[in-house]
């Protein structure tokens, strides 16, 4: 298992997504660790943000998904929805006063739009994008005990990046 820089990582996340949209499932926790799986391989991620306009990162691609797919469930694919304008005004209208069953219709129609390639994202006709849908999970170091190990793995590839990259920053945390 390869450990990546995050900008390899997510580059070869998007040419995957670019050449197979549908089947992506995306879920991330609040400790800087996303789960990325895709239709045929899946992609772990650890970032550290150093400012608000600046994170680290590194990533390792997972081959056997099977487990991770199961703990994830299946649902609708993530991945970006273009919407007409018109769409796009009935989404922002009834997101932002209709009653729940309104606004469950409305992201139901939206989510059955299916995923397509970045550069499907453009066009006269665009009134927005939709990206997702996202899972929000409490800690993906939970997941299995082969997400914890990984992620320890993860977190000291992550240091030593930070180490290297901002060693004046490091050196207060030692």
């Amino acid at each position: 298992m390869r450990i990546n820089t995050l900008e390899e990582t997510v580059k070869e996340i998007l040419d995957g997504y670019n050449r197979k949209p549908k089947g992506w499932h995306i879920a991330s926790d609040f400790r800087g660790n996303s789960l990325v799986l895709g239709p045929g391989r899946g992609y772990r991620l650890k970032l550290m943000m150093i400012n608000p306009q600046e994170s680290l990162g590194v990533g390792v691609r997972i081959d056997d998904v099977g487990e991770l797919r199961r703990s994830m469930g299946e649902g609708a694919s993530s991945g970006f929805r273009p919407l007409n304008i018109d769409i796009a005004k009935e989404v922002f209208s009834v997101l932002s006063s209709a009653e729940e069953v309104k606004k469950q219709e409305v992201i139901r129609r939206v989510l059955d739009i299916d995923p397509v390639p970045t550069w499907e994202l453009q066009g006269n006709n665009l009134g927005a994008v939709m990206g997702g849908p996202f899972i929000a999970h409490p800690d993906l170091r939970a997941i299995s005990r082969k997400q914890s190990e990984l992620d320890e793995r993860l977190a000291a590839e992550l240091d030593k990046l930070f180490r290297l990259k901002h060693p004046m920053r490091a050196s207060i945390y030692r």
